[in-house]
């Protein structure tokens, strides 16, 4: 389907969400000439800018978003937008989107999951002319997805973005771009509100300024501080700045900071008084008091400067599992002017790792002396590099096309993988979801937690999952069919060709899974797919430093089960061994099933579960190949009565037969299918109620209209929760009293299960076949007033046509 699910890559999630779905008015960009108007054949990116800002065509761009002050989508092909007439300047709201990195035919080399992710395919160059995007004056809000921009060049500020608005890049790139005052890559002014520049999933690589090769921005405004707002996620911000330049990252003003899972190497600024990450107050570059900075999951290594992080005691900081040690040039942390630390700031620091026996980094004592567990750090200044991180490896579909280094495991001693705990970021640089949060009953050492670093390496661990219950089979069954029609649709539309091997695929599978599930469908059953809330292996590509993961599927794991039993808790032995408290015989059945690919948890029974009792299974996943990494999980389930369902009916009444019908079968109207097919029943249970004579009598009538009576075959006190009511099966015969009514009679009924459940009310229609002879029903007596003005005007109009 278009939507096509994408796995557990935050990244990719975050692309496929595109708000260019939300609209059908795309301005299409069908030039990579830069032309401004001259040729009405054609659509350049800067026409479409300027059709967005007018809303009305410019050159050869069709309208967009034709609504006032609603946001524009401009689409871009494959391929390099050469910028000749200088700079762009968006001066309304617009979204830039370049071609999709994702490839539906091939699958993504990371995950082993459709779609494949590409390189960027889009570039807008400026070619060392003129800087590339200008909103410093308009301080119009965009977002670029999916487009490198290159070769920005400003004679002051701001070599690729000179920025007065918000701004996004996602899953793009800032290179080669240089600013001969400040701001390389971005500038921004934030003078009158807080305005946010937001990079995700994005390469900064290669730009040069004399301040802030990568980021700068004004510090006052109006009389105060400005309010630029950074965030930086899971990006690679690497080889920018130059022996000259002063600073890679510089921040003033009343700065909002949070980087989150980058990796930021190789950058370098002057060695003797340069800085890569610079957040001082210096005379009117001043630093406000109350700025932030938040630094959580980055990997800052081998960097080239006097001091990587330069601070004072300015704002409030707070570091969560970075790597921050092995940079050059000087001190990886330096407090300003090479001062004690201010022990009164404010500076939270924990589980980073940092060089600290080697005087690498300046810090308060309030952060070297915590006594609390959680905030503690890591002095690797004993160890190589080489001992706990990979080299830096290139762009590869293996990394998302951004660089980054990869924790190595020592087997003994220190390393930055697992430190048992959470708090790092949600998602690691590669987008992987890190769940540090599962519980492991049977195996906790092999709970997954977090790894120091901007890379999150992955052991299987299979999930314990809690509060599972069985859904109706026909509501299961149902999801299934609708499911494969929509994909079969899907296949078959020529809009939708870009999606039709994923969907094959897809359909493939579920056509497969549908046809088992029909042939092995049990009684109140769970189907549990063990896999979407596990974690996979991770195995190295080649020998080489990248890792991919092992994709979690039964092609590549075993799947093996067994039922702890029914109860309320479970305990779990020194060994690993899990049983019921007080250990209770049980009905309880755990199979895996190799057609439908999911454990099918069900008792042989058939009864439901009280509120306080569970299902307790025991399940294991086993890699087939490699390092046959195995983890055992606990599922936990309740099982519950599906609600069964009564049908509208119509049955004739007429006088040939007195106004009297017998149904033989009103339950013919009626299934409780939802806890699955008769076929599956226990053997000895009922679907339906019964008297205490075993007859059948599962029907309610929840009104009754006047003037009809009815007699059943079968008749008894309905259930606990109907207890004053009575209920009724076998024949039913309705008649009405007055033999000479025209009216149909609708009756109101439910139906109740063996175990004593309700369906919803039904209407069960008598059809009244006499006629209706009442002269007030117009049948050609009195034409009445309305129709006869409708003819004398019907004349009046003929008249007056005649007359022309």
């Amino acid at each position: 389907m278009k939507n096509y699910k994408k796995g557990l890559l935050a990244v990719m999630v975050l692309a496929a969400m595109s708000s260019m779905a939300a609209t059908s008015n795309i301005i299409k960009v069908t030039t990579f000439e830069d032309e401004n108007g001259e040729n009405l054949n054609q659509c350049s990116l800067r026409e479409a800018i300027e059709t967005a800002r007018k809303n009305k065509s410019f050159g050869g761009c069709n309208v967009g978003n034709p609504n006032n002050g609603q946001t524009d989508y401009i689409q871009l092909e494959a391929g390099e937008y050469l910028l000749t007439k200088g700079e762009l300047v968006p001066l309304n709201q617009i979204v830039i989107e370049g071609k999709s990195r994702f490839n539906y035919d091939s699958k993504n080399l990371l995950t082993q999951k459709f779609p494949a992710y590409e390189d960027i395919r889009t570039t807008i160059n400026a070619q060392g002319k003129s800087r590339i995007f200008n909103t410093s004056r308009s301080e119009a809000n965009f977002i670029v997805n999916n487009v490198r921009l290159t070769g920005g060049m400003a004679e002051d500020r701001g070599g690729a973005l000179y920025l007065g608005g918000a701004f996004t890049l996602n899953n793009g790139a800032i290179e080669n771009s240089q600013a001969k005052v400040a701001g390389g890559a971005i500038y921004s002014v934030a003078h009158n509100m807080s305005k946010k520049t937001l990079l995700v999933s994005s390469l900064v690589q290669g730009n040069v300024a004399p301040k802030g090769s990568v980021v700068a921005m004004d510090c006052i405004g109006n009389l105060g501080d400005t309010q630029p707002e950074i965030v930086f996620q899971q990006s690679s911000i690497i080889q920018n700045g130059s022996s000259t330049s002063n600073s890679v990252m510089d921040f003033c003003g009343n700065a909002k900071v949070e980087l989150t899972a980058n990796t930021i190497a190789k950058n370098q600024a002057n060695p003797s008084t340069g800085s890569i990450i610079r957040a001082i107050s210096q005379g009117t570059e001043r630093l406000s008091a109350f700025s932030s900075f938040v630094l959580t999951s980055n990997t800052i290594v081998e960097n080239n400067a006097a001091s990587t992080y330069y601070y004072d005691n300015n704002g409030t900081k707070a570091w969560y599992f970075n790597v921050l040690a092995y940079n050059t040039g000087g001190k990886s942390c330096r407090y300003l002017n090479n001062a004690v630390p201010d022990n009164g700031q404010k500076f939270v620091a924990s589980n980073n790792a940092f060089e600290l026996a080697a005087a690498q980094c300046d810090l308060p004592e309030s952060v070297l002396n915590s006594t609390e567990s959680f905030l503690q750090n890591h002095d690797v200044s004993s160890y190589a590099m080489g001992t706990l991180l990979s080299a830096l490896q290139t762009k590869s579909a293996y990394n998302l096309y951004l660089p980054l280094y990869y924790p190595k495991a020592i087997g003994s001693g220190f390393d930055l993988i697992n430190l048992g705990l959470d708090g790092c970021s949600d998602a690691d640089q590669r987008g992987i979801l890190r769940i540090t949060d599962g519980t492991l009953q049977l195996s906790p050492t092999q709970r997954n937690t977090c790894d120091i670093g901007s890379v999150e390496l992955m052991n299987l661990t299979a999930a314990d999952m809690a509060d599972i219950t069985n859904e109706s089979l026909t509501a299961l069954q149902d999801k299934y069919q609708n499911t494969i029609d929509a994909l079969k649709k899907d296949i078959d539309d020529p809009d939708y060709a870009e999606y039709k091997v994923a969907n094959q695929d897809d359909l493939t599978k579920y056509e497969a899974v549908f046809s088992a599930l029909k042939n092995n469908l049990k009684y109140r059953a769970v189907y549990f797919d063990p896999f979407p809330a596990s974690l996979p292996q991770e195995e190295s590509v080649n020998g080489s430093a990248e890792t991919r993961q092992i994709a979690l599927n039964a092609d590549n794991y075993t799947v093996t089960t067994s039922p702890i039993g029914i109860g309320s808790e479970i305990t779990v032995s020194s060994t690993g061994e899990a049983s019921i408290v007080g250990n209770p015989p049980h009905d309880l059945h755990c199979d895996w099933d190799a057609g439908i690919k999911q454990i099918v948890i069900y008792r042989t029974s058939g009864a439901t579960t009280a509120p306080t009792e569970y299902g307790f299974c025991k399940y294991t996943l086993k890699q087939k190949t490699g390092s046959q990494a195995e983890s055992s999980g606990v599922v936990r389930v309740a099982f519950k009565n599906m609600t069964p369902v009564a049908k509208a009916a119509q049955y004739t009444i007429s006088p040939s037969n007195n106004l009297s019908v017998t149904v033989n079968n009103l339950l013919e109207n009626a299934n409780d299918d939802g806890d699955g097919p008769v076929a599956s029943m226990p053997a000895g249970k009922s679907v339906w109620h019964k008297n205490e004579e075993g007859q059948i009598i599962p029907i309610r009538f929840t009104k009754i209209p006047a003037g009809l009576n009815f007699e059943a075959e079968y008749s008894g006190s309905c259930p606990a929760s109907y207890l004053k009511e009575t209920c009724y099966g076998g024949k039913i015969t309705f008649s009405v009293k007055n033999g000479f009514s025209q009216f149909d009679y609708p009756v109101e009924y439910s139906v109740v299960d063996s175990d004593g459940i309700a369906s919803s009310n039904a209407i069960l229609t008598l059809k009244n076949t006499a006629k209706n002879t009442n002269s007030s029903s117009s049948g050609g007596g009195s034409m009445g007033v309305f129709g006869l003005l409708a003819l004398i005007g019907l004349g009046v109009y003929r008249q007056r046509r005649l007359s022309k």
